[in-house]
């Protein structure tokens, strides 16, 4: 059944602040991967799931066979908007009746930090469906199902946010000329399946490489974008703002009519295609030297356990393109003394756009420049290290180094981790402490008992530890097969590098 968004209403602002904050704050407020599951990615029982961190990885698992059934992963951080320590109660947001903070009462509740100079935002919401993995020898094989809505804000100016967010009727901003550079957002909601392959390339004595890989078809249900190169403006009072250049592109392709405001739209469901691939190497020094004894059957051999592994890793090269109901506006180097933004009205998104482009350009149309958008996955480069220092206990490192491949692409914030991680077949327990966009200090807890997986990377937003300005929570619940056990084989010994 179609439903009609109503969006007639009397706009004191252009439409390039007001979409701007208005699609911050709904990310920020309403719609909050675990970014990186560390819990999951860096445990050799990680399987399928840790080929999101490096491919390589499932060639030097610990099982032969690993199956996902479900696994979701929710991430949000923001440095702008957040709710006061006092005011955040976890059990009452998860009763039945949840009770939510308001911004009703000035300095309780939902607030903004009006020191911020730029609001950064990251949203991450990932499902993993039916997927697996397997272990013949020196080749692993996998495959992976994934739905996903990612957002990013970067560099939006805190003036803009504390603009939007106290009104433009609040006298105490007018008349201050504002001059910003680069910022950008990004929203994007797709669905892909993937493939995975990693295999041991050489081995000699103690040491082992591995390499793999991820191919990834993406399938997008909807995604917008805007960037704004310079922004020169003074809002002179609530009805009248003063731009004096803007050079800005918005692009968007989503599941309305936009002439009617009608959801869904009565095209194609899903409208961009894309392709994404990772890659990564690992190194092991190996605790003894390979065995030599050959195994009747590949779930017969043996986990080899190492004293260190050195991974590398480079992760989202690729890109969805949009081409159903698809339309790019660009505002290249305009400028308008424009009064009365009171009377702008409008009912439907291309009523909009017809007129900021006739206020901006004196034409209608002169805005639309393509019937396409291009949105970039947020690519990075991973190196990861672990250490065996005591049977069953490892300590490992996680640089994540957020890398730019288009001009228009997810932004995913750097993070340097370091895990302390107790690693049984049936108990596992970890121990991460993060530096999450290598600035806040995060600590994470996560807890493996037999099939079910459940974690946090950001411990203390559940806990009151400071005021939210997000959280992190991820789960899985699988089924696996460990090495060495398979029908009537069993390991040839449990005691690994202690039996004597």
């Amino acid at each position: 059944m179609n439903q009609r968004l109503n969006c007639k209403f009397s706009t004191r602002g252009t439409f390039f602040f007001r979409i701007s904050f208005a699609l911050l704050f709904m990310f920020i407020t309403v719609t909050l991967n675990a970014q990186e599951r560390v819990g999951i990615a860096l445990s050799n029982y990680g399987g399928i799931n840790s080929v999101r961190l490096n491919p390589s990885q499932l060639v030097n698992s610990k099982l032969f066979y690993d199956v996902n059934l479900l696994s979701a992963d929710i991430f949000l951080q923001n440095n702008f908007i957040y709710i006061h320590r006092a005011d955040f109660r976890l059990r009452e947001m998860l009763s039945s009746n949840p009770v939510f903070p308001t911004n009703e009462v000035k300095g309780e509740g939902v607030d903004y930090d009006a020191s911020v100079d730029f609001i950064n935002v990251f949203e991450q919401t990932d499902f993993y469906g039916p997927s697996f993995s397997m272990v013949l020898g020196k080749h692993a094989f996998g495959l992976f199902t994934r739905a996903v809505t990612m957002t990013h804000v970067n560099r939006f100016p805190g003036y803009l946010g504390t603009l939007i967010y106290e009104g433009f009727d609040e006298e105490s901003l007018h008349g201050i000329p504002q001059h910003h550079q680069e910022f950008s957002f990004a929203s994007v909601a797709w669905g892909e399946i993937g493939l995975s392959y990693a295999t041991t390339f050489h081995k000699f004595r103690y040491n082992q490489w591995s390499a793999g890989g991820n191919i990834r078809r993406l399938i997008g249900y909807s995604g917008a974008h805007l960037k704004s190169y310079d922004a020169d403006y003074t809002v002179i009072n609530q009805d009248h703002i003063d731009i004096r250049n803007l050079d800005a592109r918005i692009g968007y392709s989503l599941p309305l009519d936009y002439n009617t405001n009608d959801f869904p739209d009565p095209g194609k469901f899903f409208k961009g295609r894309g392709m994404a691939a990772d890659a990564g190497v690992t190194f092991r020094r190996n605790r003894d030297l390979p065995d030599t004894r050959r195994a009747k059957n590949y779930c017969a051999e043996e986990f080899e356990d190492y004293i260190y592994k050195i991974g590398i890793s480079l992760l989202d090269l690729g890109a969805i393109t949009f081409k159903e109901n698809a339309a790019e506006q660009y505002f290249d180097n305009v400028s308008a003394d424009w009064d009365q933004l009171d009377t702008l009205q409008y009912s439907n998104i291309n009523q909009l756009a017809h007129e900021l482009s006739t206020v901006l350009y004196g034409d209608s149309l002169a805005s639309f420049s393509a019937d396409r958008i291009k949105i970039g996955m947020p690519a990075a480069l991973s190196l990861q290290a672990d250490y065996n220092y005591f049977p069953d206990w490892y300590v490992s490192a996680v640089v994540m180094i957020p890398l730019k491949t288009s001009a228009f692409q997810f932004r995913r914030p750097g993070q340097a981790i370091v895990n302390l991680r107790y690693e049984t077949p049936h108990f596992e327990m970890s121990l991460p402490v993060s530096l999450y966009d290598f600035k806040k200090l995060h600590v994470g807890l996560a807890a493996r008992f037999y099939m079910i997986t459940i974690g946090t990377d950001h411990l203390g937003a559940f806990f009151g530890a400071g005021d939210f300005y997000g959280f992190d929570l991820y789960f899985a619940v699988k089924f696996h097969i460990a090495k060495g056990w398979c029908g009537r084989y069993k390991p040839r010994s449990d005691c690994r590098y202690l039996d004597f």
